[in-house]
């Protein structure tokens, strides 16, 4: 039997609960689930899908600390249709989100290539 998950392809609606403007087209949005649940597990190097309703999808990085799962931040730079929408969303506002994807970074260094 499996586990209740969540369909990967189902995104989870999150509220905006803060944005911050970094630059001039770069915007930083604090999102917490809608259903109120607290965690949502991700790891270093993971991305979500964010799903700005009746505009579109895009993968972004995940920028917070996943050991504040309570809290899902993540940095959008306005490049097009779909960032601009995410960008423009403002404190209360609701935003699809896809489970994270992508594998963990694990840092390792950068090596020197020589030929």
């Amino acid at each position: 039997m499996q586990a209740n998950l969540p369909d990967p392809m189902i995104p989870t609606p999150f509220v905006v609960q803060k944005v911050k403007r970094e630059t001039a087209d770069t915007y930083t949005l604090d999102l917490t689930r809608a259903d109120g649940a607290a965690n949502f597990a991700f790891a270093p190097g993971q991305f979500n899908m964010l799903y700005a309703f009746g505009a579109g999808e895009v993968p972004i990085s995940i920028s917070g600390d996943p050991a504040r799962p309570e809290t899902l931040v993540h940095t959008v730079r306005d490049v097009g249709n779909v960032t601009r929408t995410i960008c423009r969303l403002k404190r209360g506002e609701v935003l699809g989100v896809r489970v994270p994807s992508g594998s963990p970074g694990r840092w390792t260094g950068w090596q020197a290539r020589t030929s």
